[in-house]
């Protein structure tokens, strides 16, 4: 009984007499196999749970308002979330494990200087509260989130970024240490990692206390203003019972306001849904998952039916080899064998090379593929997702056996006289 090991080598000697056969089975695997990958990656980034994001799946989002008319219902503003009406209705929210507001400007970044102003850098601020640290989860170098008493006597306390700490002081160890923002003095109380861009809710360079800023300003009886909310889910509690609940305390909230009324609309809306434009519209989640498969399928399709094609008439070409093989005593077992390590080989290789391509072409097209809203991001070890390789490789091994196995099976239920003549 032969062993693997022969098995291997001669399913390699093989290969190596087909090179074109051979050549064009592996970069066709590796072709759909990279496609995919990069596909994946993608949406990976885009809506997997990574630090600091690591409960994406339970958090839900109110980033606009609307104030319509309480007569006609006509819409007057359609803004950020006043502070009030954060207050009044967010904050209370019994649904919900934590809710945090934030004021974010992606188009404005401030700038930071040293002390001594010899070290300054542009860095994105994010305004939160003390509730914005049990949403996210980050990881601190050294230090801690402001305190609750920061926060309520509006003490200009600041959590930086590695990145930011070296660019300013030239180590992370920088606690305790002042920095000026936007030529007023901060003290650093914390630093964390640096944040990738694909977690865009919790990204920023520069974390202070929106009691410590300049947008507490409100309008329309306190429902404008510039704030977002985000609010994550209690256990125990689904997205129903968030909605039900705030929708109740909005309506008790518009019940005391004389000429206006806060309209959310949609929202609360997850993640997902936030990736896929629901945002600024209500989307229907299992079209756009169809809609993504479609497409992921056609990029597989693709290459696999060329894979599948040269497997064939590679295998056919075989026939005859296959019945000389018997009239020496093979059996049908063994030529079997054969034939499915040596596609098995040819989509490992393949598989290998196509995972390998997908980062490369991640990095080398970075410039249109890893653009997110708040700029350009770099690849990061958190977007490697072995799972997903080893399903796609498992299906284009399946595609390509099927491809190999039939008229391998087909030939060898022949006559050995008709099978050498075909």
């Amino acid at each position: 009984m032969p062993s693997i090991n022969s098995y291997i080598k001669q399913s390699w000697r093989l290969l190596r007499q087909n090179r074109l056969a051979a050549l064009l089975s592996i970069l066709g695997t590796a072709l759909a196999i990279c496609m995919i990958m990069v596909f994946v990656i993608l949406f990976i980034a885009n809506t997997a749970a990574f630090k600091p994001e690591s409960h994406r799946a339970d958090t839900y989002y109110v980033t606009y308002v609307k104030t319509e008319g309480k007569a006609d219902g006509r819409r007057i503003a359609m803004t950020g979330l006043g502070l009030p009406f954060i207050k009044e209705c967010f904050y209370p929210l019994q649904s919900a494990e934590a809710v945090t507001a934030v004021v974010r400007d992606i188009w404005q970044k401030q700038i930071l200087l040293s002390m001594d102003g010899r070290n300054t850098v542009t860095a994105s601020i994010l305004e939160t509260d003390t509730a914005f640290w049990h949403v996210y989860n980050f990881d601190f170098v050294t230090g801690n989130p402001f305190s609750k008493a920061t926060f309520e006597s509006g003490l200009h306390e600041a959590v930086i970024s590695e990145k930011v700490a070296r660019s300013i002081f030239g180590t992370e160890q920088v606690v305790g240490k002042e920095l000026k923002i936007n030529f007023q003095v901060y003290r650093v109380c914390g630093v964390v990692k640096d944040v990738s861009r694909f977690a865009d809710k919790a990204w920023a360079d520069v974390w202070i206390p929106y009691t410590a800023g300049t947008h507490l300003f409100y309008n329309m009886e306190g429902i404008g203003g510039s704030f977002e909310c985000y609010m994550r889910l209690k256990k125990g509690h689904n997205r129903e019972d968030l909605q039900q609940e705030l929708l109740k305390r909005i309506d008790n909230f518009n019940a005391g306001l004389s000429d206006v009324q806060a309209n959310i609309l949609h929202q609360p809306f997850s993640h997902l849904e936030k990736w896929m434009g629901g945002e600024n519209s209500e989307v229907s989640v299992g079209k756009v998952f169809l809609r993504f498969g479609v497409i992921a399928f056609i990029i597989l399709l693709v290459p696999a039916l060329n894979i599948s094609g040269i497997i064939l008439a590679w295998t056919r070409k075989r026939i005859p080899e296959f019945a000389l093989r018997q009239a020496y005593g093979a059996t049908r077992q063994r030529i079997m064998s054969q034939v499915l390590l040596e596609n098995l080989l040819v989509t490992l290789i393949g598989g290998l090379l196509g995972f390998i391509l997908s980062y490369v072409a991640l990095a080398c097209m970075s410039d249109w593929l890893m653009i997110t809203s708040l700029g350009q991001e770099q690849l990061s070890l958190q977007m490697v997702n072995g799972w997903v390789f080893i399903a796609v490789f498992i299906l284009c091994l399946l595609l390509n056996l099927l491809s190999a196995v039939f008229p391998a099976w087909k030939a060898t239920r022949q006559q050995i006289s008709e099978a050498l003549n075909s």
